[in-house]
């Protein structure tokens, strides 16, 4: 990553789907794992990343 890391919404989503499809990152598997320490929305999502059960997004419209 650059000198400004990417910290957006989109970022941590993109993270999620990678950690989900075994893709992801150094980097993004560390966005991950701060993401699934945190409450709310984000924190559900990194969850249910990591146990591989997470929604694709046409499957949901809640994230």
């Amino acid at each position: 990553m650059g000198f400004f890391e990417d910290r957006s919404k989109d970022a941590y989503d993109r993270a999620a789907h990678a950690v989900q499809n075994g893709t992801a990152s150094r980097e993004q598997r560390e966005m991950n794992a701060k993401a699934a320490k945190t409450a709310g929305s984000m924190g559900n999502k990194a969850r249910a990343a990591e146990q591989g059960r997470l929604k694709s997004e046409r499957d949901s419209s809640r994230w």
